[in-house]
């Protein structure tokens, strides 16, 4: 009886052991993930960051677009107006030629 009951005793305290073990690896894994998680809610937060940044230089950069916009169509205005007095200037030209052409 004495023997089952040291058998029993030291088989509970292997169990135990193991147990301890068990949970102190537990405990080291749990620490590593708890750090990995504050790991991830950093790279999130940075992340986020990088966001709201590129939200803001879009709404700058669409802001801009607008003038430049108005810019190239001005240009553009301007350009033909310009081609428009050159016609005008060839066809007096021709005109002054064709004038001469019967003069002469």
């Amino acid at each position: 009886m004495q023997n089952e009951l040291k058998r029993n005793m030291t088989s509970l305290q292997s169990k135990i052991e193991k147990l301890i073990f068990l949970h102190n690896k537990v405990l080291e894994d749990n620490l590593k993930l708890q750090a990995l998680v504050e790991s991830l809610h950093q790279q999130i937060a940075s992340q986020n960051t990088l966001i709201e940044e590129l939200e803001k230089e879009k709404v700058e950069l669409l802001n801009n677009r607008q003038p430049i916009e108005n810019s190239h169509l001005e240009r553009h205005k301007l350009r033909n107006e310009q081609i428009n007095e050159m016609m005008r200037d060839i066809d007096k030209c021709i005109a002054l030629l064709s004038m001469n052409k019967k003069n002469v």
